[in-house]
């Protein structure tokens, strides 16, 4: 499907780009860069094999609000490696590689011909490296039609199967999410981040096969609870777009498989106030954790229309009472992050003394990350204030007591307390 939003024509000027796709833009940026410098931080890895594939790629090149050119993610995405090479080789006598290969694909061949054109003008002015331009395929074509051999080329990378999938598509029909399950099941090292209209889709949503067959192709129609769509709406005024919002969340989990999932909404400028989900599927703690935290950096850009601390995906009727009169979380709000922490304090104490056994730290948070908007300085500032509270005891791993307020690594165990809480039931 041709991108409906952005046309790219060499000789015209390049189409006008939002500031929250500048956002999205830099943040796809930024994890490139750290992406990279987590994959190597152990100091004695000598060389990085990582696959960039973006799916839906565009032209390169935008026109800004204010009349500037801002690059698109293939020049930042490159960019962003130039810098990490940068940084680790920084008075080093024997460089230590990252060596990356580029797979640029878009449907429409104006587009890749301005992409190419852009990519050459960047490579004479210095602004990529020859080392990233000499390794970069561009395809036009489908990206889907593309997705098996794009597979097997990073599978016959040896020891390359770290793979980034960047799919900023135009249509959430574009994702059939059980091929999104197949990258992360065939690629070891597989992370994609994605968009997902999920405003479009939840506003027209209704019980008719015109709805229904496009959410059967993507894989998400037996997560929608049709029967009771129109009573959903009718009596739930305020709450319903949230209800469905956490079927839609609980589907595209379940359906790529993914062990982690950060689920953020982009609110754009202006007239438009009709968002959509940043989303970071992958299979690494660590990799969620990156994600989460540049969230958190780029508050202003984001909210989430489920609960502060942990939510729930999926919706059960039963609990109705727990889901309503949710307002939207603002990142950068004031009260925000206080109230992320508490609810994670929360929920961290009733786990805790439901599980009656001691539980490391690193457990107790991959089992709640995707069903919270924290970061990982979040879920330890709960700690801490939970174990301050004497609720519960923290050790390390070889056995000796942590006081409150130290600083807790992954490996501490956590376990109650022998004294009364209010957590125990």
């Amino acid at each position: 499907m041709a991108d409906e939003k952005y046309n790219w024509q060499i000789g015209s000027p390049p189409p006008l780009i939002g500031r929250h796709s500048q956002t999205k833009h830099a943040i796809v940026e930024e994890y490139v860069r750290q992406y990279i410098l987590t994959l190597m931080a152990p100091a004695h890895i000598p060389e990085l094999r990582l696959s960039i594939i973006d799916g839906f790629c565009g032209g390169g090149c935008y026109q800004t609000e204010n009349g500037g050119l801002a690059d698109g993610s293939p020049i930042l995405m490159m960019q962003a490696v130039r810098e990490a090479r940068i940084y680790l080789n920084r008075d080093r006598r024997i460089p230590r590689h990252v060596n990356v290969d580029y797979y640029f694909v878009d449907i429409l061949a104006d587009t890749t011909s301005y992409l190419r054109y852009w990519l050459n003008a960047k490579l004479s002015d210095n602004a990529i490296e020859l080392e990233d331009y000499q390794k970069t395929e561009i395809i036009t074509s489908n990206f889907l039609s593309q997705l098996p051999l794009l597979i097997q080329k990073v599978k016959q990378r040896k020891m390359g199967e770290h793979a980034l999938f960047i799919l900023d598509q135009y249509s959430y029909k574009d994702i059939p999410l059980p091929e999104m399950a197949g990258i992360l099941r065939n690629l070891r090292g597989a992370e994609i981040v994605m968009t997902f209209n999920v405003d479009n889709l939840t506003t027209y949503l209704s019980d008719r096969a015109a709805n229904r067959k496009p959410l059967e192709n993507i894989g998400l129609d037996k997560y929608i609870p049709w029967e009771d769509l129109k009573q959903i709406k009718a009596t739930q005024k305020r709450e319903w777009r949230q209800i469905l919002q956490r079927h839609l969340a609980h589907g595209i989990k379940s359906e790529t498989g993914a062990k982690f999932m950060t689920l953020f909404f982009v609110k754009p400028y202006g007239t438009n106030s009709w968002g959509y989900w940043l989303i970071h599927l992958s299979n690494t703690y660590r990799a969620h954790a990156v994600m989460k935290s540049l969230h958190w950096d780029h508050a202003t850009e984001f909210g989430h229309e489920l609960e502060s601390g942990i939510f729930v995906l999926g919706y059960n009727a039963n609990k109705d009472n727990d889901y309503t009169g949710q307002q939207t979380f603002e990142f950068a709000g004031k009260g925000s992050r206080e109230a992320c922490i508490d609810g994670v304090r929360e929920y961290f104490g009733e786990t805790v003394f439901q599980l009656d056994k001691p539980t490391k730290l690193a457990d107790l948070f991959q089992n709640c990350v995707t069903k919270s908007t924290a970061a990982e300085s979040h879920l330890m500032e709960a700690v801490g204030q939970l174990h301050s509270s004497k609720e519960v005891v923290i050790v390390s791993k070889d056995g000796a007591i942590k006081r409150a307020n130290k600083k807790y690594l992954l490996s501490d165990i956590i376990e109650p307390s022998k004294q009364f809480s209010l957590f125990k039931y």
